[in-house]
């Protein structure tokens, strides 16, 4: 039922939604924030490619747009992914990975 009722309410969503996330450094640890429940998979490519050594995410910060699931989830088609349960474009965690990447490689 819940599915249902979310499913209908974002019939009233825009088209095109702001996505709030940042990046901040506190010495030689850089944080990344998503405004999603952030998959796994998204955290650790961050961590990988973060010029700074740790860096961690901090998912559901300055908003809530359901599940952040990578393309791939997309094409196994979980309940993660479904409308309702997501509310970005298939392609949404690759733009964001990489905006959070440039800003936080402009704070090194």
């Amino acid at each position: 039922m819940d599915y249902a009722r979310r499913t209908i309410l974002l019939a009233k969503f825009p088209d095109r939604v702001k996505f709030p996330i940042q990046a901040m450094r506190i010495g030689e640890l850089g944080i990344a924030t998503t405004a999603a429940e952030t998959f796994t998979e998204i955290g650790l490519e961050i961590k990988k490619r973060s010029p700074f050594k740790p860096t961690f995410t901090l998912s559901i910060a300055n908003g809530y747009f359901g599940y952040l699931p990578t393309p791939e989830q997309h094409e196994l088609g979980g309940y993660k992914t479904w409308l309702g349960t997501n509310q970005l474009e298939v392609q949404a965690s690759v733009k964001i990975v990489d905006a959070l990447i440039a800003m936080l490689e402009g704070l090194k």
